[in-house]
């Protein structure tokens, strides 16, 4: 009677178990339903309106997608507060405990650099939207980009100003602790000088700087016909106001695409009225794919969508298409189907060069009556 009892107990015990392990599937069993794509950015800090922007389009182009793969897709997405190990380590997270077949992202350059140095080690497909050091894609096959590179941004921007504007003597402000500033500069100043303008000075500031009047006096008096100012937002926006009351109030200003968010902090958009800067995406583009992304966009977000968000919607679409060409979620196969792709995107039609770098044209945006105009479009 006894060992009857035991027998029950123990196929009871055994049933229940069973029932547990079946209601609580592994992270690998789960992983095998569904499809999961890692991104990292700043979604805090000073850099937020970057990461926020460039997660809300990978967002919306995953959410647009019912399916790959006949799978579900999951989007991770990780704060890592344009920092390099906060990249890493979110990086590391996703391909050993969350079952992550591909990275969009990082988002900033310095933390796109890190995880594409890392990701050597697993041969991760990587896909940075907006990390333009040039060093990124140059880390391993696996890496590539949807946004153009600092020295190809800067070279453009070069010749915009000497062949497009006719601007002969430009002086240049460049953030020393910046790599994406001193990155567009060099390559700015090597592409002017070729095609025979003149670098009248330059002058550097660092980033805990916020007054840059003794610089601005200096170039003043040195009378450019153009300030270049290849760094982000709100330093731009800094510099720009105190350049009108330092003797440079007719010069004309220019930027790279880190000034795309301009307009959401000026609080007078008059220092920086007719100034131009290299960006990926312009909300005047009359493209109906564009036009459709800038409404779903709209709907979803209630706001309308920066260059960093078209640059996260073109990187995940690109990523997603590479998978379903792949036909599996083999690294070797998603890295394969990247490099031969040719994409229709709203930043421009896409293909890949031997580096991993899109071949694409640059948008010039003007700064007009306080919104984003597009001015033009060049080409290589």
């Amino acid at each position: 009677m006894k060992l009857k009892k035991f027998i029950a107990l123990s196929t009871a015990t055994v049933m229940a178990l069973s029932m547990v392990a079946c209601g609580n599937k592994t992270k690998t069993e789960e992983n095998m339903e569904k499809i999961v794509i890692g991104t990292m950015g700043p979604l805090t800090g000073s850099n937020a309106i970057y990461g926020i922007s460039t997660a809300n389009g990978i967002r919306l182009a995953l959410e647009q997608r019912e399916n790959v793969l006949d799978k579900p897709v999951e989007l991770i997405s990780v704060d890592d507060k344009a920092d390099q190990t906060e990249a890493v380590n979110a990086y590391n997270k996703f391909v050993n405990n969350d079952g992550v077949v591909a990275v969009v992202g990082a988002t900033t350059s310095g933390a796109a650099l890190s995880v594409a140095i890392t990701s050597a080690k697993y041969k991760t497909p990587i896909l940075t939207p907006t990390g333009t050091v040039p060093e990124i894609t140059t880390s391993g096959d696996n890496v590539f980009r949807a946004c153009y590179t600092d020295p190809f941004q800067g070279e453009m921007m070069a010749k915009f100003a000497f062949e497009n504007l006719g601007l002969k003597k430009i002086a240049i402000m460049e953030n020393i602790d910046s790599s994406y500033s001193e990155g567009v500069k060099n390559s700015f100043v090597t592409k002017y000088e070729e095609l025979g303008g003149e670098i009248i000075t330059v002058e550097g500031y660092k980033e805990s700087d916020n007054d840059f009047k003794a610089q601005l006096t200096k170039i003043a008096s040195s009378t450019p016909e153009a300030l270049f100012i290849p760094d982000y937002y709100t330093k731009a926006y800094l510099i720009a106001s105190q350049a009108k009351d330092s003797g440079l109030k007719d010069v004309v200003l220019l930027g790279s695409d880190g000034w795309d968010g301009m307009n959401t902090i000026a609080e007078d958009t008059s220092v920086v009225e007719n100034s131009y800067f290299s960006s990926h995406f312009s909300l005047d583009d009359q493209d109906p794919k564009v036009q459709d992304f800038i409404n779903a966009y709209k709907t979803k977000y209630g706001e309308e969508p920066n260059g960093f968000a078209a640059l996260g919607y073109d990187g995940a679409n690109i990523m997603l298409n590479a998978i379903e060409t792949a036909g599996s979620t083999d690294s070797k196969a998603i890295v394969e189907a990247i490099a031969n792709i040719q994409y229709e995107g709203i930043t421009g039609n896409i293909k890949f060069d031997e580096n991993g770098d899109p071949i694409k044209s640059v948008s010039v945006i003007q700064i007009k009556d306080g919104q984003y105009k597009l001015f033009d479009k060049i080409e290589k």
